[in-house]
């Protein structure tokens, strides 16, 4: 809830000053007023430090999740909108989500609808969110879409995660490579620079290298400590705008390995989606249009969006994909068959199983080959290190 920081006047007519956390104004002149207090002055309190900090690092998916199964659960109870939006921001751990849904709460006592209020905040609930949720609104079905979509997010959460923890090893290991590598340039090979020069030897060309490094690092470290953050901040910064996911994106799917890993990851995603959009009643056409939005890929966002458009003209889904290069064999055949049982919702979610399952074969596979191949690296690295500091030492005691 919103902190405001008060003035007020006692029974004995003294000065106090403090804090006091309400749902709005009006709600914590009401509080103070039944302690006994005469309100002088208030005010909402600014974001502190911690505050814009908990902005930029934003909300964990985890904690969407968590949100949207709870108000499934309270809704299904038979608890008003507006009742369970408040116990839910009381709730909330998350400084960013408890202000979101305080927001959202006043929104729907206002009069809003619950999905036109999720829309005012589209860097936390998507398109294909507020979707679903006007959809639960239109068919009266709000609580069970919503447990279905904290189900979708789940999914997708679980995949994601699985991608990310087969990273973390190899992403472990190469920034302790490059510790490692810039504490012998900054601080052991100095030491040993100096002792070559009163060797007065002939340095090998690979010795001469590292020497030429270790000098420019120790000599600008500062400057290529501010060079590697800014850079850092800059590839963040163009990474997180919509070109910058897409330009990654093409990118990625380019990679070996890689780019199967992501186009099956947006398959999956595309058909679980699309499958919630149709079995909450949402027409086709309008559910691939917003499935479209969600994707990562620019190729089979192109390719979804032309889709919805040969629907609207009256051809069938399935033949649109069997013709179309960007989605798979498999997605074609399995669209003919729920178009003719009527039952495409559930087909399609059958599809997004199988490809989450190839997924995850495909991560345990990058993740096994990816360690031999970084403990290459990392020897590769050290045994460069090891030649250009032994190789003089050895010269010398040759010459002996």
């Amino acid at each position: 809830m919103p902190t405001y920081t008060y003035t007020v006047k006692n029974n004995l007519g003294g000065t106090v000053t403090g804090d006091v956390e309400a749902r709005t104004q009006e709600a914590a002149i009401e509080l103070l007023k039944t302690q006994g207090f005469t309100v002088v002055s208030m005010s909402e309190k600014t974001s502190g430090l911690a505050d814009i900090l908990a902005d930029f690092r934003g909300i964990p998916h985890g904690e969407i999740v968590a949100f949207t199964r709870q108000l499934s659960t309270m809704i299904s109870a038979g608890l008003p909108i507006a009742r369970a939006l408040e116990v839910l921001s009381g709730q909330a751990t998350n400084k960013k989500l408890k202000k979101t849904v305080i927001e959202v709460l006043r929104s729907v006592e206002g009069g809003a609808s619950l999905s036109s209020s999720f829309a005012a905040h589209p860097k936390v609930f998507s398109v294909t969110y507020v979707s679903l949720v006007r959809a639960g609104e239109s068919s009266g079905k709000l609580d069970s879409i919503l447990k279905k979509l904290a189900d979708n997010l789940e999914a997708d959460r679980e995949l994601n995660s699985k991608f990310k923890s087969a990273m973390i090893y190899p992403m472990v290991i190469m920034i302790a490579m490059i510790g490692v590598i810039a504490i012998l340039m900054i601080f052991v090979m100095p030491k040993l620079t100096q002792m070559y020069k009163d060797m007065d030897i002939e340095l090998p060309t690979v010795t001469k290298i590292v020497i030429g490094a270790s000098e420019f690092m120790v000599k600008y470290v500062y400057v290529v400590a501010i060079l590697v953050i800014g850079v850092v901040l800059i590839i963040r910064s163009f990474l997180s705008s919509d070109k910058g996911k897409s330009m990654i994106s093409e990118f990625i799917i380019k990679v070996p390995v890689f780019g199967r890993i992501t186009l099956q990851k947006d398959y999956a995603s595309f058909c679980r989606t699309l499958s919630l959009l149709i079995g909450a009643a949402v027409p086709i056409v309008d559910a691939l249009n917003i499935v479209a939005v969600t994707m990562s890929g620019a190729g089979l966002k192109r390719a979804i969006q032309e889709a919805a458009k040969q629907v609207e003209k009256g051809n069938s889904l399935s033949s649109y994909f069997k013709t179309n290069s960007e989605f798979p064999p498999l997605l074609g055949q399995m669209a003919g068959v729920g178009e003719e049982t009527g039952k495409t919702d559930e087909v399609l979610e059958r599809v997004a199983i199988y490809y989450e399952g190839e997924v995850n074969n495909l991560v345990k596979g990058l993740s096994s080959a990816l360690e031999p191949i970084i403990l290459v690296m990392l020897g590769g690295m050290v045994g460069f290190l090891v030649i250009s500091v032994i190789t003089p030492i050895y010269k010398l005691t040759s010459s002996i």
